[in-house]
């Protein structure tokens, strides 16, 4: 789809909030379609809710779902201290914009969310800077496990069905022949393992609850020496062990203790932790991979990160022995 559609449904969306005359200044294209607006006084962030690869019925692009995000981010805002996009409801009083697009009688969902400054972090986090990030998902989780859901509330589970679902869309590489069937035999076995591991995890609310899930470099900026999250579109239910193993992987293996004592500097971890995160971090990979599944230039990535997870990882963990702190 053309550049010129997306110019069209965000400023056919700015007028839903007061902002017409304002200029959108496109900023990239992968997860939504973003935009910059600066108005005199303020600058805010436009989302067109339209991944750069669509799927047949994705529940992501649920109205409901959207808005769901939008609800967790507007409680953050205003009960933690934790710096995060704040919402901006448009002229209608609700949080969604949706633009008909007239050619194609599409509809495009749109939000709007206030710009936080900071900064991507160059290079790999210091453990000093491992343990704010450990910090930061602690108080993120504190708050998912007060935290009373609105009626409504939808977002997507990171479960055993998640990972069989992940397992499965991985399948046609192998077809392609850029995942070898060796390796992916291997990610099944590990999967299995994993699925028998939640099975027995209760979902109380101490260990589970609405999780980040894509805490990587991208996705937080540094201000001041304060980590901000950002980009909370893949969040959803999940144990916060997975939430954590899927920030872990994004980590050097030397500033991972960091990483676990800061986070339990404000939150108890379970008995096995480790063990049970060292599951959820071939779940967060086997995630992250499915999710470039789809798109041809990610392949040859693809084809190097597989055999390196299973000869470093997934065998370790299927012969019950520990990795995280050892190989990145």
């Amino acid at each position: 789809m053309q550049h010129n559609i997306y110019d069209y449904i965000a400023k056919t969306a700015l007028a839903q909030y007061d902002m017409a005359q304002e200029q959108p200044c496109f900023l990239g294209h992968s997860g939504s379609v973003t935009f910059c607006i600066k108005t005199q006084a303020k600058k805010f962030l436009l989302r067109i809710h339209r991944p750069i690869y669509t799927l047949q019925d994705d529940v992501w692009q649920r109205p409901e779902v959207i808005e769901s995000e939008i609800l967790w981010l507007a409680a953050l805002c205003h009960e933690t201290e934790v710096v995060v996009q704040e919402p901006v409801k448009n002229l209608q009083d609700r949080w969604l914009t949706q633009v008909l697009a007239d050619e194609t009688g599409e509809v495009f969902c749109c939000s709007l969310l206030h710009w936080i400054d900071g900064n991507n972090l160059n290079g790999q986090p210091t453990p000093q800077q491992a343990y704010q990030l450990g910090l930061l998902l602690a108080r993120l989780h504190q708050h998912s496990s007060q935290w009373q859901l609105p009626q409504n509330f939808v977002r997507p589970a990171y479960d055993q069905n998640r990972l069989q679902a992940a397992l499965s869309a991985l399948y046609p590489a192998v077809l392609q022949e850029f995942i070898s069937a060796e390796d992916y035999k291997a990610l099944e076995v590990a999967a299995c393992q994993i699925q028998g591991m939640i099975k027995k995890l209760p979902q109380k609310q101490n260990v589970w609850g609405l999780i980040h899930a894509d805490l990587h470099e991208g996705n937080y900026l540094l201000h001041n020496q304060e980590f901000r999250p950002i980009d909370f579109a893949r969040c959803g239910f999940g144990y916060y062990l997975y939430d954590i193993a899927s920030s872990l992987q994004y980590l050097l293996p030397t500033v991972r203790p960091a990483f676990f004592e800061g986070y339990q500097a404000i939150r108890k971890l379970p008995e096995h932790y480790l063990q049970i995160t060292e599951g959820f971090f071939i779940m967060a990979v086997i995630e992250v991979l499915s999710f470039h599944v789809n798109n041809p230039q990610e392949h040859k990535w693809i084809s190097e990160t597989v055999p390196y997870v299973v000869k470093e990882h997934v065998h370790l963990y299927l012969e019950g022995e520990s990795f995280l702190f050892g190989k990145y």
